[in-house]
């Protein structure tokens, strides 16, 4: 089984999206719409990453148009959680609970970036 560009930027979102976690664990907003989107974006696509990791595993194929679809939901989904949060940390008290919160959007931002190169990826085929 041979590792393509594909599973190593599906295995990078799949790594920031667990850091996202565990970030959003550390620096809850109490605003219940940041708070929910991020909990949603980050163990959703989790899920939704390991079912595509299982998929490549027992050599199961994947639509590329599902795969695709996924891609740009998640781009969204990331960018969306990632501004809100920075939006919300930018200005506030010093302190950990703040670092924590702006490194949570910002590597939601980030990982909303690799969801968009993903589906570019899938949509010309260079895997």
């Amino acid at each position: 089984m041979a590792i393509s560009r594909l599973s190593i930027i599906k295995f990078l979102e799949l790594l920031i999206a667990v850091i996202c976690l565990g970030l959003h664990y550390k620096s809850q907003t109490a605003d219940w719409n940041i708070d929910t989107l991020s909990a949603v974006a980050f163990g959703g696509f989790i899920i939704i990453l390991v079912g595509g990791f299982a998929a490549y595993i027992i050599s199961a194929p994947i639509s590329k148009r599902i795969d695709i679809f996924y891609s740009l939901v998640g781009c969204a989904m990331f960018v969306a959680a990632g501004a809100l949060n920075i939006k919300h940390f930018e200005n506030g008290w010093k302190g950990e609970t703040r670092d924590y919160g702006l490194a949570k959007g910002s590597m939601a931002v980030i990982n909303g970036v690799f969801f968009l190169f993903d589906a570019l990826i899938s949509w010309r085929g260079d895997f």
